[in-house]
């Protein structure tokens, strides 16, 4: 879970700050992510905060609603959720967000272990989030099935916790 939780948020928030449609978001990059803190909650669920850091030469924005769920070959398996992140204009800076996640209704902690541990390219994200810049015009952006293999192969590799990703 801490592995989901502390790879695919990142690349969910990069994958919607990608869709915004501004020509200037081309230069707004995560420069890495962390774990800052996991606290498993149960046996079915998680809270982290992900420690990012945002290089963001453009507009004061905020990504808020964040909210999806990750599949393995159609099946939901994990769902996960955050308030958002408010990112300061013309900064560079580390952005905490923190998270929830939860196992879905059929789904054990021992079979997500074992699913973690074999390779990705049967898991898909389902993402939902509202990016809104600090004026109040905003949008929902809706992605459905994003290959989680090609996200990780795009942007680092497999269990990369320290990376650049240009948006």
């Amino acid at each position: 879970m801490k592995r989901i939780v502390g790879i695919l948020l990142p690349l969910a928030l990069a994958c919607l700050l990608s869709a915004a449609g501004c020509s200037k978001v081309d230069d707004i990059k995560i420069n890495s992510c962390g774990v800052e803190s996991f606290t498993p909650r149960g046996l079915r669920a998680a809270s982290a905060v992900l420690a990012l850091e945002i290089d963001n030469p453009t507009f004061a924005f905020g990504i808020q609603d964040v909210e999806g769920v990750i599949k393995f070959r159609g099946e939901d398996i994990v769902y996960f959720k955050s308030d958002g992140v408010a990112v300061a204009r013309k900064s560079v800076r580390v952005y905490d967000l923190p998270c929830e996640a939860s196992l879905a209704g059929g789904v054990s902690l021992t079979r997500l272990i074992g699913l973690l541990g074999g390779p990705t390219e049967d898991f898909t994200a389902d993402i939902n989030a509202r990016v809104k810049l600090k004026k109040g015009l905003g949008k929902t952006l809706k992605f459905k099935d994003l290959k989680i293999d090609d996200l990780l192969t795009e942007k680092g590799g497999q269990g990369s916790r320290s990376q650049q990703t240009t948006i």
